[in-house]
């Protein structure tokens, strides 16, 4: 869509049109900018700019700082966070964790963060004949399971310390358990190897919501050596190029 269409016809439309255009034009750039900084990006003088941004400034879709630099407003945050609360990730990921499960024929599960840890909130089982045990509903471990620890590394402290030192009782196990988290982070997916179930491998990616904060994680469960884990292996490219696709569709923008 051009953003920046004329406002030539169509009785006021355009003109909403345009200044839609101009609030997607400043949450791209992410920083504040001024009136001039503004009118380039957007094509518009700074005569026509000026009406929508005292507009937009007014009911509080943009806020105005000191140095005259413009940025989103929290009712638009707002209204945005409204509409994120609509999009309800159990429905969204339905056609991806199907079409992962069906290319792997590998079980392919969605796990979100609870007051006690991780939980599945949906579990598509593969063609093998593998029973763990585990169903939408189940809790898993935060040091022990990949979507445990992906959220471990991705999430503040805040959030996960009380339940990781519930589960490692001793100060040398944290330490190698931090290690391991910014090895996770920096890869971008983490993966446990019969931590939980012998035999059994899990890998997780994360999921992001539009703030760009860990929502899910997007796990594959399979028999220990049944796919390579490489972190440059197809399957590992597959799983995080599902989760990236899963997360633009929940709003997050890379």
């Amino acid at each position: 869509m051009d953003y920046m269409a004329t406002e030539s016809k169509g009785h006021g439309i355009q003109s909403v049109e345009l200044g839609l255009g101009i609030l997607m034009m400043i949450s791209e750039e992410r920083k504040p900018l001024t009136a001039t900084e503004i009118s380039v990006l957007c094509g518009i003088s700074k005569s026509k700019l000026h009406k929508y941004l005292t507009s937009f400034t007014k009911i509080g879709f943009l806020q105005k700082s000191q140095d005259l630099k413009y940025s989103l407003g929290t009712e638009l945050i707002h209204l945005g966070l409204k509409a994120s609360e609509q999009l309800d990730i159990r429905d969204i990921c339905i056609p991806y964790i199907t079409k992962l499960r069906e290319a792997l024929n590998e079980t392919v599960a969605l796990a979100i963060w609870g007051e006690s840890g991780p939980f599945f909130l949906r579990w598509e089982q593969s063609d093998r004949a593998i029973n763990l045990g585990i169903k939408v509903g189940s809790r898993v471990s935060v040091t022990e399971s990949a979507p445990g620890r992906l959220f471990s590394a991705y999430l503040p402290k805040a959030k996960t310390q009380s339940l990781i030192s519930s589960e490692l009782k001793s100060d040398q196990l944290q330490e190698t358990l931090v290690k391991e988290l910014e090895t996770i982070k920096r890869k971008g997916f983490a993966i446990t190897s019969g931590t939980l179930v012998h035999g059994i491998t899990a890998v997780s990616c994360p999921v992001f919501d539009p703030n760009g904060s860990i929502l899910a994680a997007l796990t594959v469960v399979s028999m220990k050596d049944a796919l390579d884990t490489d972190e440059h292996s197809d399957f590992i490219t597959t799983l995080k190029q599902t989760a990236l696709a899963l997360s633009q569709e929940l709003g997050f923008k890379p």
